[in-house]
């Protein structure tokens, strides 16, 4: 084998290279062929056709690379998609976080609906349905009911309709609400596009006019961002979970997803206050699994306007709404 045919293998076999890169491959294992590094890359050049139309007589058209110089590759295409943030219109927003059904507390909740006639907004914020039967845990089978459990968000759904028809609903996907779709990877894959199977048609949205907020999409009310809480992976469970969304987040915040009802405020050395609030829940306080808990029941009601905002935040206390 010559030593120019040699050179073409190398280069077929390293077509995506660059040049200076085939010629170290080539020096690396075959050290006594060419004297220099440069004169290893020269050959290559020439035998792409990277030296120029005098010496394209010596290129192998087989081999031609327009682009063999080093720096030819760009930056590939990314496949990051930029998360949009959905702005809720100006008005009061009813903030109702971690209902859980079917493990929803009737009373809690009748409170909460009661306290406001006529909210601009309601914002389901995560963990609306608990989604027990698809769980990953383990689980008493006695008590899985996926049907009960879909047939009861419904009908909890349309009552909000119906009790507020000219309110803007909007359902955020809680941790509880994302078992359903891992369920169907792990489980039934084949039935993941199914648009009958996706969770915004199994609780009929687009007939109640309720809007979804993806996962690990946000939204904010005037200055305010709202989450639930699990946009922070492995969070641990703090007394303060307020405090907790003002160090993650370093901006006006408030969330659910804790089961606690908590306040936090810091103020910055140019003079500027940024507070953060975590909402009670809306569910049954001793579960199976933790029967023993410091959780809270409550809600909240957001005023705002452009960027102003102002927060009530309430805890539950036998049937009754306090500050």
């Amino acid at each position: 084998m010559t030593k120019q045919d040699r050179i073409k293998k190398y280069i077929e076999k390293f077509s995506e290279h660059g040049n200076r890169t085939v010629a170290q491959l080539i020096i690396k294992e075959h050290p006594n062929l060419f004297p220099t590094l440069e004169a290893a890359r020269s050959m290559v050049r020439r035998i792409r056709g990277n030296q120029g139309k005098s010496k394209l007589k010596y290129a192998d058209p087989k081999l031609m690379k327009k682009n063999g110089k080093a720096g030819e590759y760009k930056i590939p295409k990314s496949l990051n998609k930029k998360k949009s943030v959905v702005k809720i219109p100006d008005g009061t927003t009813l903030i109702l976080s971690d209902v859980h059904i079917p493990y929803h507390d009737v009373d809690s909740l009748e409170c909460a609906l009661s306290h406001i006639d006529n909210p601009t907004n309601i914002y389901l914020n995560g963990d609306c349905v608990d989604f027990f039967a698809v769980s990953r845990w383990d689980k008493d089978p006695d008590a899985r009911d996926l049907a009960g459990e879909l047939q009861a968000s419904r009908q909890f759904l349309m009552h909000l309709r119906e009790r507020f028809p000219d309110a803007n609903i909007y359902f955020k996907i809680g941790n509880h609400e994302e078992r359903w779709e891992t369920y169907l990877w792990r489980k039934a894959p084949e039935i993941c596009g199914v648009p009958d199977f996706k969770l915004s048609k199994l609780l009929r949205f687009e007939e109640l006019g309720i809007e979804e907020i993806g996962g690990r999409q946000l939204a904010r009310a005037g200055g305010l961002w709202i989450l639930h809480g699990h946009e922070f992976p492995g969070a641990f469970d703090p007394v303060n979970f307020a405090r907790t969304l003002q160090v993650k987040t370093g901006v006006c915040a408030i969330g659910g997803h804790k089961h606690k009802t908590s306040q936090h405020s810091v103020r910055s050395m140019d003079d500027n206050t940024v507070s953060c609030w975590s909402v009670g829940c809306l569910c049954d306080l001793d579960p199976d699994y933790m029967p023993v808990n410091q959780w809270n029941r409550g809600f909240a009601v957001i005023t705002h306007s452009g960027k102003k905002f102002s927060v009530d935040n309430y805890r539950i206390v036998d049937g009754e709404a306090h500050r």
